[in-house]
């Protein structure tokens, strides 16, 4: 079985070690459209108008709105800052960058012909999640992670003990069991302040290569039809480390421990929608998002070092075997309606556009029974998705966006607001978009960029008892910058 800590929005969950299956719930299934920086700079929100690629991650209908084929190419820069402190030692704040580029969209539209029933057809990938992100803490707080090891030891012969936490802890004299009870201890009492840091690298993302068609018929009802596969990649580098800085501990020198995931593999979906105009000036859509299935595979590993002095200087280091695992997800499906007008003031144009997206995450479903022939696997299957069902729930978010036309140039803004995935969570996700743009009749370059501010929780270890464990605070402010070239033939 995987295993990793566990991190998520706003709330951190203090449960069993099973509950690290509603991390990568969230992960897999947590994102917002985008792609183009026309569809960037009015906050994703382009369900009733179509025109841009990038519909055909929201409403595949608005490919139907083409009238001349059309080629982009989309590269990004973002920067992720992360200001991080423990929450019961707030004296050290440490403030953690991360800057990253990357091609956020490539696509072909290739524009039908006629007034009456016109079909188009596109094919092009369109980055959906990035997960770029690193944060490092430092302090002194209750605990040790040795408390951990022992929880997770307890109870088991040393033949028992699992490779990557356990029996490193025992191999290299952080926890022992003096009394042969199989009740382990540690060098430090459960009330002892400990000076504890750890680094925290990750890197990933979601790219889905979609290949969609749009129907018009007469201009006032369009249909629109796509397939998605995701590609996902996820590597995380954690390095922990405890010291006895004060020499407050006669026995403990110091502690390194690292753990290491990369995750990769793919997946498929479907979407469909349509976009109603009764008359020119107003359109009325909907869509509907089939869940994506995954198939995903876990490659991991960790490492311990401990030094204890017991009369003379001890050092031991252990590293686990190369971990994998295979497994299989089904993320939720989704529902969007919206609604858009456009308008004209003089020599100004444009539209504005609302959609109104329905997820509920706790239908993400996992199954660790797909690839494997663990017994266990199967009540595993059942714990984490029980874990997942408690603690995930519905949200409704919205996506507000307008552009406006003088002339050649295009302005544009939005808002995003959404909830947390987290049932119990009532932070919102809270999203500025602007965008300008320079179009001509056979080339345009636009420019978008999102500003993302929200908290987050982040447990280095999970305890047995939720009261023993540290807890650092998270506040992440992201900008993303995109650049749209495209060519219209």
């Amino acid at each position: 079985m995987r295993f990793f800590t566990l991190t998520l929005f706003g709330l951190i969950l203090i449960c069993t070690a099973q509950a690290q299956g509603v991390t990568d719930a969230v992960r897999w299934s947590f994102f917002s459209p985008g792609g183009t920086a026309r569809t960037l700079g009015v906050g994703s929100s382009f369900g009733a108008m179509g025109g841009d690629f990038s519909v055909i991650n929201i409403n595949p209908a608005g490919l139907a709105t083409y009238r001349k084929s059309e080629f982009t190419f989309s590269p990004s820069l973002t920067n992720n800052k992360t200001t991080s402190f423990l929450v019961d030692d707030a004296q050290r704040i440490t403030q953690d960058k991360y800057n990253s580029f990357s091609v956020d969209n490539i696509s072909l539209v290739f524009a039908g012909k006629g007034s009456g029933v016109r079909s188009t057809f596109a094919i092009g990938f369109s980055k959906i999640a990035d997960l770029n992100k690193n944060f490092s803490f430092g302090g002194s707080t209750r605990g040790s992670i040795t408390q951990r090891f022992a929880e997770r030891a307890n109870g088991r012969e040393v033949e028992g003990l699992d490779d990557f936490e356990a029996y490193p802890a025992y191999a290299t004299g952080a926890i022992y069991d003096l009394d042969e009870n199989k009740n382990y201890e540690t060098d430090f009492d459960r009330f002892e302040n400990v000076d504890k840091s750890q680094e925290v690298d990750q890197e990933g993302y979601i790219n889905e290569l979609s290949l969609g068609w749009g129907g018009s018929f007469s201009e006032k009802f369009m249909l629109g039809a796509s397939i998605g596969v995701p590609f996902v990649s996820y590597q995380e580098l954690k390095q922990y480390a405890e010291t006895d800085v004060n020499n407050t501990n006669p026995v403990f020198t110091a502690l390194n421990y690292t753990e290491y995931l990369n995750t990769s593999g793919a997946g498929i979906n479907f979407k469909a929608g349509f976009v109603y105009a009764p008359i020119r000036q107003l359109r009325l859509g909907g869509s509907f998002h089939s869940p994506t299935w995954y198939t995903l595979n876990d490659d991991y590993y960790t490492n311990l070092d401990y030094s204890y002095n017991d009369g003379e200087s001890q050092f031991y280091e252990n590293r686990s075997p190369d971990g994998s695992f295979k497994y299989r997800l089904k993320s939720p499906a989704r529902l969007v309606g919206s609604a858009g007008t456009l308008y004209k003031l003089g020599p100004i144009q444009g539209f504005i556009n609302a959609d109104l997206e329905w997820v509920d995450y706790n239908n993400n479903r996992f199954d660790f029974t797909s690839h494997s022939t663990d017994p266990a696997e199967e009540q595993n299957t059942i714990d984490v998705n029980d874990e997942v069902e408690k603690y995930l729930g519905s949200v409704v978010n919205l996506r507000l966006g307008t552009e406006m036309a003088i002339g050649v140039l295009r302005l544009r803004a939005g808002i995003e607001r959404g909830d947390s995935p987290l049932s119990a969570d009532t932070q919102k996700v809270r999203t500025n978009s602007f965008g300008i743009g320079v179009r001509e009749d056979n080339f345009f370059v636009d420019l978008g960029i999102r500003f993302r501010k929200f908290e987050e929780g982040y447990v280095p270890y999970v305890l047995v008892d939720p009261a023993d464990e540290s807890l650092v605070n998270n506040e992440v402010t992201q900008t993303r910058i995109v650049v749209t070239a495209g060519f219209k033939f």
